[in-house]
C-alpha cells in the first residue's frame, strides 16, 4: 500500500471515531486530520508532476520535453497563502511569531494544535500532560498592557430598611474592589526529531507549533493553579483531621460542596483535586456493609476528568497534580495558617491574560548529538481569580500546639 492509500485509510478510521471523541481526544483527531491532509496534498502534487513528465516524454521528442515540464512550473497552480509563507520562513530562519488571539485559542483547546501530536521519530508519553483546568478558565488578550485591573463585587447591598414616610431612605450600596493581573515572562522548551524538517514546510510548522504549545500549556496550567491557591478571594472550610493529618471520610464531599455558595444556595462547580485524594475518596467504606461510599466514574475520552457520586450528589472533578493532597498531609504548625488542599468552584472565575505574542525559535545546537531540534518559546502572561467567593477550598487547620 502506498502512502496516499495509507493516509486515506487512516482518515476513514478517524471518521469512524469522530462521534465518540470529545475534548482533547477530538482536538488530537483534528490535528491529525490536518496533518494528514497536508501530507496527502504534497504527495499528490508530486504524483501529478510525475504524470506530467510521463505524458511529456510519451507525446513529444526529447527537445520538447523541457518545454512541456517547465511551462507549468513557471505558473503556480495556486497563490501562496500567508500560512505557507510563515511555514517557509520558519524553515529558513528557525523563528516565528504566533499572535495572541491564536495563542488564546490554543490555550483553551479550541485550536488545531492544542493537543500533542506524534512527530516523526518521537513516541509521545502516554500520560496526560496538562490538567484540564486550563481548558475551562477565561483567557483574555491583553497585548500592550503593563497591568490588567479587573474589578469585582466584594459584597452585594444589604437588606433594605423600612422607611418612615417623609424620612430619608437608607443607602444600601454594593462594595467593589479590584485585582491587578501583571505579566510574568515565561520561557518554555520542547524537542522534536530533526527528521521532522524533511517534511513539507506546513507539516514541519505544525510539528514545531504542536510541541511548543504543549510546553506552553503545561507552564500556563502551573501558573493558573498557583494563583488559585494563593488567591484571597477563596472561601474555606475545614477538613477532618486525625492523628495530626488530613482525612477524607464519608462526609468530606458534602462538607465542601454544600459549603460553597453561601447560605442561600448551592452553586454548581468543579472539584479540583490531587490524584491522591481521588484515590482516598475511592477507599472510603461504609460502617456496616463496607461498601464504597463514593462512586468514581472517569470520563471515557479524557482520563483527567470524571464524576464523583455520593448518593444523589454528583460532582465533576479535575485531577491536578499541583494541588496539595488532603489525605495524609500533616497539619501545619501553630501560627502558620491553614493549608489549602482541594478546591470546588467555577474555573471561569480564573482569568489568564496574554500580554504578548508567543515567539518561537528552533535550534539544532543544544541536542545536535541526539539528532533533535530544540524549540524555545517565550510569552508574557499572568493569571488570577477575579470573582469573589467563586471557589471554596478544603483546608487542613493548623495544629493547636
Amino acid at each position: 500500500m502506498d502512502r496516499i492509500s495509507e493516509i486515506n485509510a487512516r482518515l476513514a478510521e478517524i471518521e469512524a471515531q469522530l462521534d465518540a471523541a470529545t475534548g482533547e481526544a477530538l482536538t488530537a483527531l483534528e490535528t491529525e486530520v490536518n496533518t494528514l491532509i497536508a501530507e496527502r496534498s504534497s504527495l499528490q502534487a508530486e504524483a501529478d508532476r510525475r504524470q506530467q513528465l510521463r505524458s511529456a516524454v510519451a507525446s513529444g521528442a526529447a527537445g520538447t520535453v523541457v518545454t512541456s515540464i517547465t511551462t507549468p512550473a513557471a505558473a503556480p497552480t495556486h497563490a501562496v497563502s500567508a500560512e505557507e509563507r510563515t511555514a517557509q520562513a520558519l524553515v529558513n530562519t528557525g523563528r516565528m511569531s504566533v499572535d495572541a488571539d491564536q495563542t488564546r485559542s490554543i490555550l483553551i483547546s479550541s485550536g488545531s494544535l492544542a493537543s500533542p501530536t506524534v512527530v516523526h521519530g518521537i513516541n509521545e508519553d502516554n500520560q496526560v500532560g496538562v490538567t484540564s483546568l486550563l481548558d475551562m478558565v477565561t483567557v483574555a488578550n491583553t497585548v500592550g498592557m503593563s497591568c490588567n485591573r479587573v474589578a469585582y463585587v466584594v459584597s452585594d447591598p444589604d437588606e433594605a430598611d423600612e422607611q418612615t414616610e417623609g424620612s430619608e431612605a437608607t443607602t444600601k450600596e454594593p462594595v467593589y474592589d479590584y485585582v491587578d493581573i501583571t505579566p510574568t515572562s515565561v520561557a518554555v522548551t520542547a524537542s522534536i526529531s530533526k527528521q521532522a524538517k524533511k517534511q513539507s514546510p506546513l507539516n514541519y510548522k505544525a510539528s514545531v507549533q504542536s510541541k511548543a504549545f504543549q510546553s506552553l500549556r503545561k507552564k500556563a496550567a502551573s501558573i493558573v493553579t498557583e494563583k488559585l491557591k494563593a488567591s484571597t478571594l477563596v472561601d474555606t472550610v475545614a477538613a477532618k483531621v486525625a492523628t495530626g493529618k488530613g482525612v477524607i471520610d464519608e462526609k468530606t464531599l458534602r462538607t465542601l460542596v454544600l459549603a460553597h455558595g453561601g447560605n442561600e444556595g448551592v452553586n454548581g462547580g468543579v472539584l479540583i483535586l490531587n490524584k491522591t485524594d481521588l484515590m482516598a475518596f475511592g477507599d472510603v467504606r461504609g460502617a456496616n456493609e463496607k461498601r464504597a461510599v463514593y462512586e468514581i466514574t472517569p470520563d471515557g475520552s479524557n482520563p483527567n476528568i470524571g464524576t464523583i457520586k455520593d448518593g444523589g450528589l454528583i460532582v465533576r472533578y479535575i485531577i491536578n497534580s499541583k494541588m496539595t493532597a488532603c489525605s495524609g498531609t500533616a497539619q501545619p504548625g501553630k501560627g502558620t495558617g491553614a493549608k489549602k488542599t482541594m478546591f470546588y468552584g467555577d474555573p471561569r472565575a480564573i482569568e489568564l491574560d496574554l500580554f504578548s505574542n508567543y515567539e518561537i525559535a528552533v535550534s539544532t545546537d543544544y541536542a545536535i548529538t541526539k539528532l533533535m531540534e530544540t524549540i524555545v518559546g517565550d510569552v508574557e502572561l499572568g493569571a488570577d481569580v477575579v470573582v469573589n467567593h467563586a471557589f471554596t477550598a478544603l483546608t487542613i487547620p493548623e495544629a493547636s500546639t
